[in-house]
């Protein structure tokens, strides 16, 4: 049901990626981790989330929460490393554009 899921957990910090793709287009192809456009993972320690551009390619990382309000955006060049703080516990979706189509997208739960 979920496409590449992942679930890491902490004493304080967690996330969790439900799913990857944009809604229809990826639903019944699963996304390997080479094929992503990003990787997204926590700093238990430092009690935050990264996210890495794993391609070629520049690319837009957005973050929304379920009203759909914009709470992280970044503009990604090739190997470049962001880190996504001050989210508050709660569940968010991130899409990942390029070339101005949606490449990617998934749900995070921060716990």
């Amino acid at each position: 049901m979920a496409a590449g899921l992942l679930i890491i957990t902490a004493s304080l910090t967690s996330c969790k990626v439900v799913e990857n793709g944009p809604e229809a287009e990826f639903k019944n192809n699963k996304l390997s981790q080479r094929e992503r456009d990003v990787k997204i993972y926590p700093d238990m320690i430092k009690k935050m989330m990264h996210v890495k551009n794993t391609k070629e390619n520049p690319l837009d990382f957005f973050v929304f929460d379920l009203q759909g309000t914009l709470m992280v955006h970044y503009k990604m060049e090739q190997g470049d490393h962001k880190k996504i703080t001050g989210l508050e516990r709660g569940y968010y979706t991130y899409q990942v554009f390029k070339n101005d189509e949606m490449s990617e997208a998934g749900k995070l739960i921060i716990k």
